[in-house]
């Protein structure tokens, strides 16, 4: 895939389509090349407002047609789409503009940067109203910037990335050749396209001619079936909820397909550890789940394919040359293009801790290679526990373990405040949790039995909460918030015994 080429190759696949909801709250679908018209006509209107190559356009939105236009319209001018997080508060944002000299800010919260004089309203892209641009915007340089984003990551502040053209241009290279992706696909995205990640798989299906699905995040359940998707992409929580109420008992390979949609040829996970019966469970049905390793920082490390997979490791990396292990048995990539230049809008320790002196980036991630070149990952250096006693270990290392307790539907371990012990917060199927907090008694002391005492769980907290975006629990890209977690069961986590 390049970009100098992306549009015009996308046009050629004229029998391919892609939909999503417009900010007139209507359901949108149109072929490829009708979607690349109303491109050109956004492109045109912002260069007679006097867009240039290299100038930043602010965007602040949600998933959805519009946000599709600005992107596509931003790669044929060579402008820099600057996206902010859409749940960014508006105090937020307007100090973030401050920052930065963008030639416009669009937005689609009518509250967001009241008064400026160069803010475009999402709901205004396909109409005439007329587009001002800041005529003292200066212009970035760097050929090789293709787009300004924010990551969180396990920092729990946002970190500016500045993203490469040639890295994106070879990760999708390499997914598409990777998966085999034709026309005959179909993909559905429902995670943010302000995670970058998203947007990846927007230019892999223009590139390979399949039709594209974007939703928002509350709606993938239903749209599933309705869309009928070759492949998605997904983090483990969806895949839990999804075998939990479709994937067992009597017909579950029918019941399960039939919710999927009929026509998946593959699916992918990452973001977060996921359980590796869960792993089983969908192969054994018939559907293939797929553990993938990446980082913003870098992209895509290593994944499982259709044709090539170990349950239980990320994958043997898509370039073994690019990977390799510190002294602490850290990952970390040397590549030619990787997918970030570097940080903006972040502390100085953070680029010295991620973007090395010798060239190398450093992931955060703990892991190491088999004999057959597959990758495994034992937990994130950040997160590694410290117990009181001195000793060292990942809580994924536990949760692994706790997850594959019957009944057991989640798994996060943290460490309390008030004594430095070891807590485990389990999400059980029990509609009262208090019945199964027997069960987790008996189960927990088989457990600290096996395991060395430094790790042993001292406490624990009972639940049928399911973690959500809504309550804390997960990030915007769904995975385990281990500071929401912590708040949400605080009292619990603080005074419960086990």
């Amino acid at each position: 895939m390049n970009f100098a080429a992306l549009l015009e190759r996308a046009r050629g696949h004229a029998s391919n389509t892609l939909s999503a909801r417009r900010m007139d709250g209507s359901d949108h679908q149109v072929s490829v090349p009708a979607l690349l018209d109303d491109v050109e006509a956004l492109a045109a209107k912002l260069t007679q407002a006097g867009i240039r190559p290299g100038m930043q356009i602010g965007l602040q939105a949600g998933n959805g047609y519009e946000y599709l236009l600005w992107d596509l319209a931003a790669i044929k001018l060579g402008a820099v789409i600057h996206t902010v997080p859409e749940e960014l508060p508006p105090e937020k944002l307007a100090a973030l503009v401050q920052q930065h000299d963008a030639a416009l800010w669009v937005c689609e919260n009518r509250q967001a940067l009241p008064g400026h004089p160069y803010r475009v309203d999402l709901a205004d892209t396909c109409t005439d109203h007329p587009l001002a641009i800041d005529p003292a915007a200066g212009r970035l340089e760097d050929q090789d910037l293709h787009t300004r984003v924010y990551s969180s990551g396990s920092s729990g502040y946002l970190k500016g990335l500045n993203i490469s053209r040639r890295g994106t241009e070879a990760l999708v290279s390499d997914f598409i050749a990777a998966f085999a992706l034709d026309p005959a696909d179909s993909h559905l995205i429902f995670l943010p396209l302000s995670n970058y990640q998203q947007r990846l798989s927007v230019y892999g299906c223009l590139w390979a001619g399949a039709s594209i699905r974007v939703v928002r995040h509350t709606s993938v359940f239903q749209e599933l079936g309705a869309f009928k998707p070759s492949f998605i992409v997904a983090p483990p929580a969806i895949y839990e909820n999804i075998y939990h109420v479709h994937g067992r008992g009597q017909q579950a390979a029918q019941k399960l397909g039939a919710f999927l949609g009929g026509n998946i040829r593959f699916m992918i996970t990452g973001m977060a550890p996921i359980r590796h019966e869960l792993l089983r469970a969908y192969n054994e049905l018939g559907f293939p789940l797929l553990e993938a390793y990446g980082v913003t920082e870098t992209g895509m490390i290593a994944w499982n394919t259709p044709a090539t997979q170990r349950i239980g490791s990320v994958g043997r990396p898509i370039h073994p040359e690019h990977v390799h292990f510190n002294e602490e048995s850290e990952v970390v990539i040397r590549r030619p293009f990787p997918l970030t230049q570097g940080y903006f809008d972040s502390t100085g320790s953070d680029g010295a801790q991620t973007f090395l002196a010798d060239g190398t980036i450093a992931t955060g991630d703990i892991g190491a290679l088999d004999d057959d070149g597959f990758l495994y990952l034992k937990g994130r250096k950040k997160e590694i526990i410290l117990t009181s006693g001195g000793a060292k270990f990942h809580p994924e290392e536990l949760e692994r373990k706790l997850t594959s307790l019957n009944g057991v539907r989640h798994a996060i371990v943290l460490q309390s405040q008030r004594g430095q012990e070891v807590v485990a917060v389990l999400v059980t199927d029990e509609a009262d949790a208090s019945q199964a907090s027997g069960i987790a008694d008996e189960d927990i002391r088989a457990l600290n039995q096996s395991i060395p005492s430094y790790m042993h769980i001292s406490r624990k907290v009972i639940t049928s909460t399911i973690p959500s975006i809504d309550n804390g629990m997960l990030t915007r890209n769904l995975k385990y918030d281990r500071k929401g977690v912590y708040r949400y069961f605080q009292q619990q986590i603080e005074v419960t015994q086990a």
